[in-house]
Parts: C-alpha cells; sequence; structure tokens
C-alpha cells in the first residue's frame, strides 16, 4: 500500500513528463508496439502507424523525454525500444486496468 508520505516524495518534473507521454493513444500504441517488437525505427512506426515522420518523431521525442523509450543510433537511423522492465510492468498493468 502506498503511505501518503511516499506520495510527498514523488519527482514532480517526472511525474508531469510520465502522465504527460500516456497522455496521447499514439504514444500508448507505440509502446504496446515495442512491447510486442522490441525495437523499431521511425520509418517502421511511420508505416505501422500510418502518421507522418515529424509525428512520428515528436511522439518518440516526448516518449523519450520521460524515459519511458531510449534509442541507438544505427547508422543514419535511430532504433528505438523500451527503457527498462519497470515500463513494461506500467504498460501491462494499464492493459490489465483497461480490459477489467
Amino acid at each position: 500500500m502506498i503511505q501518503l508520505e511516499d506520495t510527498m516524495n514523488i519527482n514532480e518534473k517526472k511525474l508531469h513528463m510520465i502522465t504527460k507521454a500516456l497522455d496521447n493513444s499514439t504514444r500508448i500504441k507505440i509502446l504496446y508496439y515495442l512491447v510486442n517488437n522490441n525495437i523499431s525505427n521511425v520509418s517502421n512506426l511511420i508505416n505501422i502507424f500510418n502518421i507522418s515522420q515529424p509525428n512520428v518523431s515528436r511522439h518518440l521525442k516526448i516518449l523519450a523525454d520521460a524515459n519511458l523509450v531510449f534509442s541507438t543510433k544505427d547508422g543514419k537511423e535511430r532504433i528505438y525500444q523500451l527503457s527498462d522492465k519497470h515500463v513494461y510492468q506500467l504498460l501491462l498493468t494499464l492493459k490489465t486496468h483497461i480490459n477489467d
């Protein structure tokens, strides 16, 4: 159980960044896509979600700023994946909550 004292120590900036990142269905779908496929580049996400390159890049920047995804460089392109197992757990909990 979360105690009131624990909530007083929450990093407000990180909380804002994460809730902002999760306040968009396309960003959540990108995260679920990464759960299922482990990695992706921008071109692949453009094709999967049928949205423009600037739009995909903007979504990925917001997710990266919230530390939900990170990228590595492979030649001229960036490869994206979930930041860590906590993001995976968060998405699992979200999916369970949505489906209940």
